[in-house]
C-alpha cells in the first residue's frame, strides 16, 4: 500500500442532477458512488466517504463546518477525522468520476513525494483537476484558515498559497476525470462505458 488515505466528496447539492442525488445516481447497475469506491479503495490504505451516513455507509464523515462552503470542506472535515490512518498523505476524489485511474494514487503519490510538496494535483488536456488530488496532512492548518478566517470553500487560491505540483495526465480515448454533473452526463457515461 501507498502511504495514503482517501476520501470521496459526496456532500455536495447535486443541484445541476434535478431531484437526483449525484451519490445515488446510478450508472450500469452502480451508484456513481459505488463506482468510485470500487477504483479508490485499492489504492489507499483507509478510504472515508465525505457525506451523510444513511447515503455513504459506515466509513462516511460528515462535514466539520456549518454551511454550505465547497468542496474544501470536504477535505477538511476528513484531515481531522479520527477515522484516518496513520499515512502522511490524503487522496481526495469526486463522487461523479466513475472512470479514475487504477494508478492514480500512485502516479501522485511519485510526484509529492519528489517535490517534497503539499499537494499534488492531475492536469488533463491542459485543464487543472484540483478534485483529483493527493494531499500532505501536514496542509490541515492552511485548509483550516482558508475556511475559517478566509472563508474561501475553493481549491484555487488555497492551492496557489502551498507548494502544489501537477501531473500532465496522457489523454486516452475516454477522459479518466469525466464529471457527471447532470443527467446528460449519466446518459454519457454509459455511452463511454461501452467504448
Amino acid at each position: 500500500m501507498i502511504d495514503a488515505d482517501g476520501v470521496v466528496l459526496a456532500a455536495g447539492r447535486s443541484s445541476r442532477m434535478g431531484s437526483i442525488n449525484k451519490v445515488q445516481a446510478v450508472l450500469a447497475g452502480r451508484t456513481l458512488l459505488d463506482h468510485v469506491v470500487a477504483k479508490l479503495t485499492p489504492q489507499v490504505d483507509k478510504l472515508l466517504v465525505n457525506g451523510e451516513k444513511a447515503i455513504c455507509g459506515d466509513n462516511a464523515i460528515a462535514d466539520q463546518v456549518e454551511g454550505f462552503k465547497g468542496p474544501l470542506v470536504g477535505l477538511y472535515s476528513a484531515l481531522i477525522s479520527d477515522k484516518l490512518s496513520s499515512a502522511r498523505y490524503l487522496m481526495m476524489t469526486p463522487c461523479d468520476g466513475p472512470f479514475i485511474p487504477g494508478d492514480l494514487v500512485a502516479a501522485l503519490y511519485r510526484e509529492i513525494v519528489a517535490a517534497d510538496a503539499d499537494i499534488a494535483y492531475v492536469r488533463y488536456q491542459g485543464y487543472a483537476q484540483p478534485t483529483f488530488s493527493l494531499w500532505h496532512k501536514r496542509v490541515t492548518s492552511a485548509v483550516e484558515e482558508s475556511l475559517l478566517v478566509k472563508h474561501n470553500g475553493g481549491f484555487k487560491p488555497l492551492m496557489a498559497s502551498l507548494n502544489a505540483v501537477y501531473l500532465d495526465w496522457p489523454e486516452q480515448g475516454v477522459n479518466p476525470f469525466f464529471n457527471v454533473n447532470n443527467l446528460a452526463d449519466l446518459e454519457e457515461a454509459e455511452r463511454l462505458l461501452c467504448l
